[in-house]
């Protein structure tokens, strides 16, 4: 025995100073990081203090901007770099960052989102893009199957759906031509060997986006980013605490970045043929204006735009002699519309790439008038027409189309983004704009060489020679596409007229990374703006002190000398807990402190247990180290007990949880683990100390001794009563889920979220009569903790899949709120100041969440049945269990269907309360166990005494551990609702309802099913 504790004590020596060490590295970042702060404020400060009054304000973003370039300069010169001082061989900043302590978004701020990899997308790139009808109805088919079965992976149901659409078709006749496919699949080749080899690069096609996608954002400067990949469901789940931009982000993360350098065809040469497409297009009858996908840039440029060309060409081509509108008029071109071509009134046709301007919202009209096989046979089979990036003039919503010079042949590009090695941002200090400098391999420079030199030779209108313009082509789009002077040789080549430093430094992390094999699309996303974190932050360490500080207070207060040892365990535990997560690269959030908090009462739950079971030995006249010993020895079937069934609990949350329930799942599977170390182990050690050093160890006062002692309640006599109460509720709660449901929250319904705080008070009537108009309906609008905060929760566009929903209902949001601020505020401080938080979740997603919400409820319930029928080996007990188990969850949603809209704050049902739920039973499942376990003790001891005297004698015996955890989680949880924040107000509310209830099931209905069980049974017997 002495060997034993001689290896626990040397355990827990080593692992404090394990644990030291984790912590050194997060004060060893965070010592980088402040003087990364310093230097950027000193390389920015000159600046700062050349401006004063309007000039500051007009610089001050673009200040920022600066400092935090320079910031992520330093940062990226240290690297790898030993960041002690004289020692050479010592921890970089990069290895002490990624073990440093992490805070998670809602107590930092910051981003987080789940992007689907567009697996139909693949597939036809896989197969060439070919033009098999069956084949492609297949991929449309199966994308729409795979929303109802997630479980499912996207190529099971295209061979399902092709197979439904064509039974005796054959997969490999679309495939087998594919060059890359030579040797893999042959025309005889079965569907499922020909499934087989694509789901290999299948996998390889996620696994390369995924790797893609990881450096992009390993270079954007994120401090502690997390990011993984579920290969099952081609998702990846991104964490970027601290982002301030999500606009950037969302650019970053679904640019496929694929670069090509096109010949291009002079608007001279080209004319021609779009006169006869103006022609051509007056043959269709009407066009359909497409959504104004530039909400936003009306909403940020207040300020009118002068008519243009355009705007006069369209009116006149909108009103017929009687100045009346006629759309339908069959002698305009629906072109002339919209697109201006580059001709001037005197007929002068302009030189260059560019062969006519439109503005941004009528882009998508043009594409589909120009993809009409009527309007298109006007052009040369070469001739590709794309559009710019971004506007033709800064501050104007007018965009360019650019005359591409294909090769009928091939659908390739002359030149690809494969070969560059490497990109870098610059400055033109001439026109002061940002540019991106590449640099290509050798088979790159050799083609770039032949492309320029073709583009100075050999060309010429009219008998008059020309040069012409390359365009580089990112996604389509045309990035810039510059006449080309001269060969050039070397293979290096520049990206100009980049307005803005981060522009330039993306698009070169971007061409740096590489291109992604597939394109990505957010199905989920959750913005907490950095106010938002820190408020969190002072509202959780507040509730995490005073949470402890009571814990503290009270145990030395109810188990005197005992107490102070219970509290040194628990505090080891949470140190150890601490790094322990450091260690594993959890975040900090809030649901991992209600774990933390969670982990603390089960701790407190174990010493609670320990300390009555040294005192009943006391009472039995046994000596104090002797009642040590036998307490402890007595109390370890309980304490495990409770603890792996709430293991269980934390497993399945792992298992099945997403985002917040996972990682309180984790949390509290990390803190039982070492809570059982500290409180069974570390404890008894510390006692050990005690004792040899001679000092008074007491186990309470006179009072706290006696408070429950010779208890004598017939709990089981009025389990009639129990029983009646029990079946009421239980059937109000069913009555109430049935028919008035639950206020979902965004995540298990879909939609849109957005917590907005204005400048003064204001109703949630005022808020949606006000968005009604703009959202297409009526919002649903809470208080969101003050009453001048709300949350916004809308599906408008939910199925969208533009690259500007998001920004587009931002600004809705915008106009129809605006007029009821106090001082209107521009409409990019109301994205970034405003705007608290917001969150998006697909459809798809809520459908999983909901599905995997109720696979944790039903397995962590059968994995709680169970290991309870393994553990006592008799169903009785087992039942018994489940009974109560499944009678708390319906009364606690029983209680937020009810309520829901009565009570001061939200009663969303959300995965943090499903968490709360799954928590509750675990520590219902804690509390019959360490009942039941007393119960089969007392049997073994007294067999000659009825069962129901038994069963009483125990829940008596038990009953002050059960009323002292009970009060000290209920103080933990207390502290939680009050002081916790509105994000987990609703979660605290639901664990002191489940306090209650957990603690009345375990006495009043599990061990009562047990008795009628066990007595029926032995009736029968």
């Amino acid at each position: 025995m002495q060997n034993l504790k001689g290896v626990i004590k040397a355990f827990t020596i080593i692992l404090i100073f394990a644990c030291l060490l984790q912590l050194s590295f997060t004060f060893l970042a965070r010592s980088v990081e402040s003087d990364a702060a310093a230097y950027a404020q000193k390389r920015t400060g000159t600046v700062t203090n050349t401006l004063t009054g309007d000039a500051a304000v007009a610089y001050s973003d673009s200040i920022e901007k600066l400092t935090n370039y320079y910031r992520r300069g330093y940062l990226d010169s240290v690297q790898g770099l030993s960041i002690i001082s004289g020692w050479e061989g010592g921890p970089s900043y990069r290895f002490c960052r990624d073990n440093s302590l992490k805070l998670g978004l809602d107590l930092k701020g910051g981003m987080s989102l789940i992007l689907e990899i567009r697996e139909d997308e693949v597939l036809r790139k896989l197969s060439y893009n070919n033009r098999s009808q069956v084949f492609n109805q297949a991929i449309t088919n199966a994308v729409k199957a795979q929303s109802s079965n997630a479980d499912v992976d996207f190529l099971t149901l295209f061979q399902k759906e092709f197979e439904a659409l064509n039974k005796d078709g054959k997969i490999a006749a679309i495939f087998a031509p594919v060059e890359a496919y030579q040797g893999k699949i042959n025309f005889n080749s079965t569907n499922a060997e020909v499934i087989a080899v694509l789901r290999a690069d299948m996998k390889s096609a996620i696994s390369n986006t995924f790797q893609v996608l990881k450096t992009r954002i390993d270079q954007f400067g994120v401090a502690s980013p997390n990011i993984s990949l579920q290969e099952n469901s081609g998702r990846i789940i991104l964490e970027l605490p601290g982002v301030e931009d999500p606009t950037r982000v969302r650019k970053l993360l679904q640019q496929t970045a694929q670069l090509e350098f096109w010949d291009c065809y002079d608007n001279r040469e080209v004319v021609n043929f779009m006169v006869q497409a103006f022609e051509n297009a007056k043959t269709l009858n009407a066009i359909k204006k497409v959504e104004d996908t530039t909400a936003v840039a009306a909403v940020a440029d207040s300020a009118k735009q002068p008519m243009s060309l355009i705007d006069s060409l369209s009116m006149a081509a909108d009103k017929d002699s009687t100045g009346k509108k006629d759309s339908l008029d069959k002698t305009v071109s629906p072109l002339a519309r919209l697109l201006e071509l580059r001709v001037s009134r005197e007929g002068e046709v302009a030189e260059g790439p560019i062969v006519g301007l439109a503005m941004g919202n009528d882009t998508a009209a043009i594409n589909r008038i120009l993809a009409n096989q009527a309007v298109r046979s006007a052009f040369p089979p070469d001739l590709k027409l794309l559009w710019g990036i971004k506007p033709f003039m800064k501050d104007s919503r007018v965009y360019a189309m650019y005359a591409i010079k294909a090769n009928p042949s091939t659908p390739e590009a002359p030149l690809t983004g494969d070969v560059i090695k490497d990109a870098s941002q610059g400055h033109d200090p001439v026109t002061g704009t940002f540019t991106v400098n590449m640099r290509m391999n050798s088979m790159g420079a050799s083609k770039w060489e032949k492309l320029t030199e073709a583009a100075v030779t050999g060309n010429s209108i009219n008998g008059k020679d020309f040069k012409r313009s390359v365009a580089i082509v990112l996604d389509s789009r045309v990035i810039s596409a510059p006449t080309v002077q001269q060969k050039i040789s070397g293979g290096s080549s520049e990206i100009n007229g980049l307005d803005d430093l981060e522009e330039a430094l993306d698009l070169s992390n971007i061409l740096k990374s590489g291109k992604l094999e597939a394109r990505t699309v957010v199905i989920e996303e959750q913005i907490v703006g950095p106010s938002l974190g820190k408020e969190s932050i002072r509202a959780g360490l507040l509730s995490l002190a005073v949470g402890f500080l009571l814990v503290f207070i009270f145990m030395i207060g109810y188990y005197s000398t005992s107490g102070i040892i219970a509290n040194a365990a628990m505090l080891l535990n949470l140190f150890i807990l601490v790094c322990a997560l450091i260690s594993f690269g959890a975040a900090f959030t809030l649901p991992a402190m209600a774990g933390i908090i969670l982990t603390l009462a089960m701790a407190v739950d174990a010493n609670v247990i320990i300390n009555e079971r040294i005192r009943e030995e006391i009472h039995r006249g046994k000596g104090m180290r002797l009642a040590v010993e036998e307490g402890y020895q007595h109390s370890y079937s309980a304490i495990v007990d409770g603890n792996l069934t709430t293991m269980v609990v934390s497993i399945v949350l792992m298992v099945f949880g997403l985002g917040p329930i996972y990682g309180f799942g984790f949390t509290l599977f990390v803190g039982l683990l070492t809570s059982l170390f500290t409180a069974v182990l570390v404890s008894h050690l510390i006692f050990d100390w005690a004792f040899n050093k001679g000092y008074n160890v007491q186990f309470g006062k006179k009072f706290t001794s006696n408070l429950f002692k010779g208890t004598q309640i017939d709990f089981i006599g009025k389990k009639k009563i129990s029983y009646s109460i029990s079946i009421i509720v239980f059937l109000i709660s069913l009555a109430s889920i049935f028919t008035l449901g639950f206020d979902f929250g965004v995540d298990f319904k879909g939609g849109r979220s957005y917590v907005v705080q204005f400048d003064k008070d204001v109703t949630t009537e005022q808020i949606s009569g006000a968005l009604e108009k703009e959202l297409d309906g009526a919002p649903i609008v809470k208080t969101y903790g003050s009453s001048n905060t709300v949350s916004i929760t809308t599906a408008y566009m939910i199925d969208a899949t533009g690259e500007n929903t998001d920004s587009i209902i931002e600004a809705k949001i915008y106009n129809g709120v605006k007029s009821i601020y106090g001082k209107t505020p521009v409409f990019d401080d109301f994205r970034v100041k405003n705007v608290k938080s917001s969150i998006k979740v697909e459809a798809s997603v809520a459908d999983d969440i909901r599905s995997s919400a109720w696979k944790a409820i039903l397995f962590g319930l059968g994995g709680v049945f169970l290991y309870i029928l393994l553990r006592f080996r008799r169903f009785e007990y087992a039942t018994g269990a489940i009974v109560a188990l499944i009678h708390d969850p319906i009364l606690i949603l029983g209680i937020f269907s009810l309520f829901k809209g009565i009570m001061p704050f939200s009663l969303e049902i959300d995965q943090n309360i499903v968490a709360a739920i799954l928590t509750l039973i675990g520590y219902s499942v804690n509390d019959t166990v360490v009942v039941f376990d007393r119960i089969r003790e007392f049997i073994g001891l007294h067999p000659t005494r009825t069962l129901e005297q038994n069963v009483n004698d125990s829940i008596n015996s038990t009953l002050s551990r059960t009323i002292m955890t009970v009060f000290t989680v209920f103080v933990v949880s207390l502290v939680l609702f009050l002081f916790g924040g509105t994000p987990i107000r609703g979660f605290s509310f639901a664990l002191i309802i489940g306090l209650l209830v957990g603690t009345y099931s375990s006495i009043f209905i599990a061990s009562p099913v047990m008795v009628d069980l066990w007595n029926r049974k032995t009736k029968k017997a």
